[in-house]
């Protein structure tokens, strides 16, 4: 997967453009990939190592509880309830499979072929397809997990989702732990589903590309050192690490902390190389009604 490394390279342009649209500078360019790398296929995708620390520390330090479930978001005892009842809910995992990490019927979906393989995203059509593949419709109710929400693997998932114009998606709560706790059981490999044809209804609001910056509010969700290193000029810095835990969302106090530098009336793109870092602060964003928008600088 070349997509990180392709990355850093045309991010240079990327950040020139936003310096002659912005009047100002920016230094330390290299710097923007989103530090450190995930052992796996989806590294282009996923949060750094020392961020992933702070958020389990942040979720210790809670108690492990899931301290704010917004309206996109399903507990894992719903769940359990909903696979004992009507099984009406469709589960896709969205990550890198380890050892029993597919809740039982659930299909894989395969978020690592979103990318076109010189690094830019694909359109709403062709990833459409690959869902539709998948044994996704455009209608089917959806629930995205990931191991946990350290990586940013779900919370990307769900952009893409939202992004194809998606109604009923949500993200499941809670880590693994609490997950079997409630009754789920895992299992090693996934439950294929007949392919389906998903039209989408695209939103395309959602996405910024990197002509469309100037005049927004940046946001910057990268760790202090990589965004001390250099970052696009004006952008606040808001690390996910703040907003985000292990087991979901921050508490509505620390959210309210983390954006409170955020006017609420103008539209807000979170801007990385890394989709699934800057999906872990447009989530939260999105869930309290921001009109935000994520940036991939491919």
């Amino acid at each position: 997967m070349g997509n990180y490394r392709s990355s850093i390279r045309i991010l240079a342009a990327v950040l020139a453009t936003a310096v002659a649209l912005s009047g100002g500078a920016f230094a330390g360019c290299a710097s923007c990939g989103g530090g450190g790398t995930w052992s796996s296929g989806l590294s282009f995708i996923g949060a750094s190592m020392e961020g992933a620390s702070s958020m389990e520390s942040a979720s210790a330090t809670a108690g492990g509880a899931v301290q704010n479930l917004p309206s996109s978001a399903i507990t894992a005892r719903a769940l359990y309830e909903d696979r004992m009842g009507e099984k009406r809910l469709v589960m896709a995992y969205a990550g890198v499979p380890g050892d029993e990490s597919y809740i039982e019927g659930s299909i894989h979906l395969p978020l690592d072929q979103v990318f076109h393989t010189d690094d830019s995203l694909k359109s709403p059509a062709e990833i459409a397809a690959i869902f539709g593949a998948a044994g996704i419709s455009e209608d089917d109710p959806l629930v995205i997990y990931g191991d946990s929400f350290v990586n940013g693997y779900d919370t990307f998932a769900f952009w893409v989702m939202k992004y194809l114009g998606h109604q009923d998606v949500r993200l499941l709560e809670g880590t693994k732990g609490g997950r079997k706790a409630a009754g789920l059981q895992f299992v090693e490999t996934s439950t294929p589903r007949a392919p389906e044809t998903y039209s989408p209804n695209p939103n395309l609001d959602l996405f910024a590309s990197a002509d469309e910056l100037a005049g927004h509010q940046l946001v910057d969700p990268r760790t202090a050192a990589e965004y001390n290193a250099g970052h696009l000029d004006g952008a606040i810095h808001i690390e996910y690490s703040r907003v985000m835990g292990s087991n979901g969302l921050a508490s509505s106090q620390a959210l309210a902390q983390a954006f409170g530098g955020l006017d609420k009336d103008q539209q807000v793109v979170v801007y990385s190389s890394k989709g699934g870092v800057a999906s872990m602060v447009w989530y939260p964003l999105y869930s309290m009604g921001y009109d935000a928008a994520l940036s991939i600088l491919t």
